[in-house]
C-alpha cells in the first residue's frame, strides 16, 4: 500500500493496488495521478450520485475462490440511464471489474486485446461473437460518459471521458468488448453473479440506502412537476426518470430536481388496478410500486399494464396485468443455452416458440430505472414451457430475456392487501367465458342421429326380435345422455 498526503487539502490518500493510476481524495474530490513515488493533482472529479446499489468502496467478497475488495468506482451515464463499474482488487495483486446495472451484476477480468472483434458500428443486439469456443450474444451496446468517480482507478478519467462498450452473454457467462481506446477493443471475460454468490461483506443496509440514495449537496428532498405543479412520488437514486402522473410530462431527476425532457402534454390519467405508491409483501419482502406502463401490441388492439416494483433488498420486479391473467416477471441474469427458430432451452428445460410481435408504450407514469417514453417500441418473442413464459425483448441497443410466471388474482390481492377487490374483478376462466351450454345445440344432433339409427336399424330389428330392439334403445339413450345430464344439473 502506498500512502501520501493530498497536495490539495493534506488529507491522507492511499493507493492499495500497484495497478491503480489515480485516486480520488474523498475529502476534496481532487483527482491524484500517481507518478512514481509522488502524485500530482490533475483536477476535480465529480461526486457520484448515491443510488440504490448496496455496494460501496470497502466491500469485500470472494470470486472464483479468490478474495477481493472494492477500491474504486466509475459512474457511467448514457441517454437512457446509468450504471456503476466497481474496480476490485484481489489478494493476489490482480484486479477486475464488478458491473452493477439495475440490480444485475457481473464480474469480468482483463483478457487482452480482441483483434478479431468487428468495429463497434457494425455490432447489433443479438449478434454473435465467438471467444474460446463459446458463441456469445450481444446484449447491450452503449456509449456513455463518466459522470463521477471515487476511490482508486487503473486509468485517468475525468470530465468528458467516454466509454464505448458492448456487453455479451451466454448462459451465466459474460463478456465485454471495450472500444473506449478505439479498435481493437480490450476484452474482459467473466460471468453474471449475485451479491450472495460473491459472499459480500460490509454492504450498505436498506435503511442506509434509503437515507442517502439520490442525495448530492443541495439536492431537493421533494419534487414538483415543473409543467403542472403536481407532486411526484420519487425514489431518490432508485429511479431518476419520471413521468408526471397528472400531465404526462417526461422528467429527469438525476441532478436532484425535476427537469422537463419534453413539452407538457395533458392526457387523461389512466385508471389502473394497482396505483403508484401501493405496497406489497411478497414472500416476506416489502415492495413498493414506483412506475407503471400501458403497452399495446403494434397493429392490434390488445393492451396490457406493466407495474414496476422496487425493494431495497431484492431490487426490481415486474407485475403484468392483461385480460387473461396476472404474471410475475423477473429479468434473467442467466440466459438460454440455445435458441432456435422453434424453441429455446434454459436450465435444461425446453420452451416452445409461441408468437412474435411488436410492442409500443402508450402511457407511462411514475419513476423508472431507465429513460422510458411514450412511443418506445420493442420486438418481443414468447416461448412457453412448464416453468412459465420465456420472453426475449429487443430494442435498438439492447436485448434482454425475462421469465413470466402466472399468478392467481387472489394471490396478487393478498400481496397488496386489497381485501378481495382484485379477485372480484379477476378475468373469467375459459369455462366461464364459454357460458352455459346451448340446449338447442345439444338436442339438434341428438334428434339427427336418433333418426339415422332408426332408419338404418328398424328393418333389422323387425327380423331380429327383442334383442335387436334393446340394442337400438341403448344406442339412442347414449345419444341423448348429454341433454339429460344438462337437465339434471339444473
Amino acid at each position: 500500500m502506498f500512502k501520501l498526503a493530498c497536495p490539495s487539502c493534506g488529507a491522507e490518500v492511499a493507493f492499495r493496488s500497484a495497478t491503480s493510476a489515480i485516486a480520488v481524495c474523498e475529502y476534496c474530490r481532487s483527482t491524484l495521478l500517481r507518478d512514481a513515488d509522488a502524485v500530482r493533482d490533475v483536477g476535480k472529479m465529480s461526486a457520484v450520485l448515491e443510488d440504490y446499489s448496496p455496494l460501496r468502496v470497502g466491500v469485500s467478497g470472494v470470486y472464483s475462490g479468490r478474495a477481493f475488495a472494492v477500491i474504486g468506482r466509475i459512474q457511467l451515464r448514457y441517454d437512457a440511464g446509468f450504471w456503476n463499474e466497481w474496480y476490485i482488487y484481489f489478494d493476489d495483486g490482480s484486479a477486475g471489474w464488478l458491473s452493477d446495472a439495475s440490480g444485475q451484476y457481473a464480474v469480468t477480468l482483463d483478457a487482452g486485446l480482441a483483434d478479431d472483434a468487428p468495429p463497434f458500428k457494425q455490432l447489433v443486439p443479438g449478434g454473435q461473437y465467438h471467444h474460446d469456443g463459446v458463441a456469445y450474444i450481444a446484449a447491450d451496446l452503449r456509449t456513455a460518459r463518466c459522470s463521477g468517480g471515487e476511490g482508486e482507478l487503473p486509468f485517468q478519467v475525468g470530465a468528458g471521458w467516454e466509454a464505448t462498450v458492448a456487453d455479451y452473454r451466454q448462459t451465466h457467462r459474460f463478456l465485454t468488448l471495450d472500444y473506449s481506446d478505439g479498435s481493437p477493443p480490450r476484452r474482459y471475460v467473466g460471468k453474471a453473479v449475485t451479491l450472495a454468490d460473491l459472499k459480500c461483506q460490509l454492504l450498505r443496509e436498506p435503511d442506509e440506502i434509503t437515507r442517502s440514495a439520490g442525495h448530492l449537496k443541495g439536492a431537493a428532498e421533494a419534487l414538483a412537476c415543473p409543467a403542472c405543479g403536481a407532486s411526484i412520488s420519487w425514489s431518490p437514486g432508485v429511479a431518476e426518470q419520471l413521468h408526471c402522473p397528472a400531465c404526462g410530462t417526461r422528467l429527469d431527476a438525476s441532478g436532484g430536481a425535476a427537469v422537463a425532457l419534453d413539452g407538457a402534454r395533458r392526457e387523461a390519467r389512466l385508471v389502473t388496478t394497482l396505483a403508484l405508491g401501493d405496497e406489497a409483501r411478497i414472500d416476506g419482502i416489502r415492495w413498493r410500486l414506483i412506475g407503471l406502463l400501458r403497452c399495446r401490441e403494434q397493429g392490434a388492439s390488445e393492451e396490457w399494464t406493466e407495474y414496476l416494483l422496487y425493494s431495497e433488498r431484492q431490487g426490481f420486479l415486474w407485475l403484468v396485468e392483461s385480460d387473461a391473467a396476472w404474471d410475475k416477471v423477473r429479468v434473467l441474469d442467466t440466459w438460454p443455452e440455445s435458441v432456435s427458430a422453434s424453441a429455446v432451452h434454459l436450465d435444461g428445460a425446453a420452451y416452445t416458440r409461441m408468437q412474435a410481435y411488436g410492442a409500443e408504450v402508450v402511457y407511462a407514469a411514475g419513476a423508472f430505472n431507465w429513460q422510458v417514453k411514450v412511443g418506445d417500441k420493442v420486438s418481443i418473442t414468447d416461448y412457453r414451457g412448464a416453468r412459465g413464459t420465456l420472453t426475449s425483448e429487443q430494442g435498438k441497443s439492447e436485448l434482454g430475456w425475462s421469465l413470466a410466471q402466472r399468478v392467481p388474482a387472489s394471490t396478487v390481492d393478498g400481496w397488496f392487501g386489497k381485501g378481495g377487490k382484485l379477485a372480484a374483478v379477476a378475468p373469467a376462466s375459459p369455462a366461464e367465458l364459454e357460458g352455459p351450454p346451448d340446449r338447442a345445440a345439444l338436442r339438434r344432433p341428438a334428434w339427427v342421429f336418433t333418426a339415422l339409427v332408426l332408419v338404418s336399424n328398424v328393418p333389422i330389428a323387425v327380423v331380429g326380435g327383442l334383442y335387436s330392439w334393446v340394442l337400438i334403445l341403448l344406442a339412442i339413450g347414449v345419444l341423448w345422455l348429454p341433454v339429460l345430464t344438462d337437465w339434471m344439473d339444473d
